[in-house]
């Protein structure tokens, strides 16, 4: 029964080491999720965010609200 219900969720797409972007068709700007065994933070609201935070000085006025946008992956965000 578990090997059913994992083969529908959606996949991660690697973006480097152990960040990853949630697959999803038809949709834009997931956001990068952290994924070390069963530690799962997002990183970006999406894949532009997450550089600017990687190698800019973050914006510390701009809100953080990132939106899971896969939803078997929105169980895992705050």
């Amino acid at each position: 029964m578990a090997e059913q219900e994992l083969a529908q969720v959606p996949k991660l797409v690697p973006v480097y080491a152990h960040w990853f972007v949630p697959a999803g068709r038809g949709a834009y700007g997931h956001p990068v999720l952290s994924v070390w065994g069963t530690d799962i933070i997002c990183y970006g609201h999406d894949l532009a965010d997450y550089i600017d935070r990687e190698f800019r000085e973050p914006d510390d006025d701009a809100p953080w609200n990132p939106q899971a946008s896969v939803a078997f992956w929105k169980d895992f965000m705050c």
